[in-house]
């Protein structure tokens, strides 16, 4: 479909939507950002010409991070920093799936919830890698968290890359198998004892010692349930089997960090998977069309925006992190592992590279950012934001 559908769709039917249903602050404000991107809502910016020859006017982006017409050079910014901070090896792709029926705790609890279950996951990684028996080093590892599946309905997950070994206690890298790193189920199984012992804790609002938790480390019951139900409901899963898979090792970082890089931002839908539209209906392409019979499926335009808005993110929420050897306090640790595949010592790079440049890189020997004229890089001199934000100007 044509550029921007999205925001067309949400033009024509949020209206609607909206007095219909009873929306939070960050659903309106994403609806909102969706529905103004790149529009004088959002204020406009001049680029122009260094030697004076060009200069043009371009309406900004909104930047929310589920807003599918932004987020490509913020992913590409990621992907540049991964790409340098990687380790010369080949990576595993562990996902960690939770049981559906802890859905209703995540939607009155994102940020916390999902701080859990990132941290779960990695110290029951941890506790497994570091074991002799299985690899006996610490890796690097950087998490992602998802909470839709192809038909964009609630499906908490995880997605870890992994580096395939890790540096032991006498700082020397230990290599795992491409083929196995952990078996799955010791793997699961530490992984729903650790989370839910956290929800426990969170739900309880006391530390194993005692002491009340800071508020922001305290997890609400949903409406309609008690946090004796919520309990009860934890108690239930930990008699059930839980889910993690690890596939073959990628044999570089690259593929491996693309791959969860799509979900960092552009909510939970690409306009490229928005295959039709006619007023009533999207028909949507599956992302991974071979586990399904068909190729795409349909949605009623108010059950499309329902569930697109159902997973923005809380503010303050971390979708991403990185730990072990990627961790920005493990950086001796990372150098040393950078020794042994004779890799130079990571810098992080002080200085980021606009969206223009970032565009340029992106699609190579088009004239993105270029002057018509001279063909110099064109710099942004002016700057009007629009939205609640303040306006300020920036020098040429």
């Amino acid at each position: 479909m044509q550029r921007g559908i999205v925001q067309k769709i949400f033009n024509e039917h949020f209206a609607e939507y909206e007095k219909q249903n009873k929306l939070c602050a960050r659903e309106r404000y994403a609806a909102w950002s969706i529905m103004t991107c790149r529009t004088p809502a959002q204020g406009y910016h001049i680029n122009a010409c260094p030697n004076g020859d060009y200069s043009a006017i371009f309406f900004n982006s909104c930047k929310h991070r589920s807003c599918p017409q932004c987020g490509a050079t913020d992913t590409e910014r990621w992907l540049e920093r991964r790409r340098s901070q990687a380790l010369d090896c080949s990576y595993f792709h562990i996902v960690f799936t939770i049981s559906h029926d802890l859905h209703i705790i995540w939607q009155f609890n994102r940020r916390l919830f999902t701080g859990l279950m990132m941290l779960a996951a990695w110290r029951s990684l941890r506790e497994l890698v570091l074991d002799w028996q299985y690899l006996g080093g610490l890796p690097g590892a950087v998490a992602v968290f998802q909470s839709w599946d192809d038909e964009l309905r609630e499906h908490c997950h995880l997605h870890f890359i992994v580096t395939a070994g890790g540096l032991n206690s006498d700082g020397r890298w230990v290599s795992a198998n491409d083929e196995f790193l952990l078996p799955t189920p010791v793997l699961a199984a530490k992984f729903r004892g650790k989370f839910l012992t956290y929800l426990k804790e969170a739900f309880c609002n006391l530390t194993a010692t005692g002491i009340e938790k800071d508020k922001n480390q305290i997890l609400r019951p949903p409406y309609g349930m008690s946090r004796q139900k919520c309990l009860n409901l934890l108690n239930k899963l930990g008699r059930k089997r839980w889910h993690a898979d690890i596939e073959p090792a990628y044999s570089h970082a690259n593929g491996a960090f693309k791959y969860v890089g799509r979900y960092i931002r552009q909510g939970p839908i690409s306009e490229r998977r928005v295959i039709g539209y006619d007023s009533k209906n999207v028909t949507i392409g599956y992302a991974h069309s071979e586990k399904h019979e068909k190729a795409s499926f349909k949605l009623p335009v108010q059950r499309f925006i329902a569930r697109l808005l159902a997973h923005v993110p809380e503010k303050g929420t971390h979708v991403v992190r990185a730990y072990g050897l990627f961790h920005p306090r493990c950086r001796e640790k990372l150098n040393l592992a950078r020794k042994h595949f004779n890799q130079e010592p990571y810098v992080p790079t002080l200085k980021v590279p606009d969206a223009i440049e970032i565009l340029a890189r992106m699609f190579p020997g088009q004239d993105i950012g270029q002057c018509p004229v001279c063909k110099e890089r064109l710099r942004t001199v002016f700057i009007i934001r629009g939205g609640q934000a303040p306006r300020w100007q920036l020098a040429a």
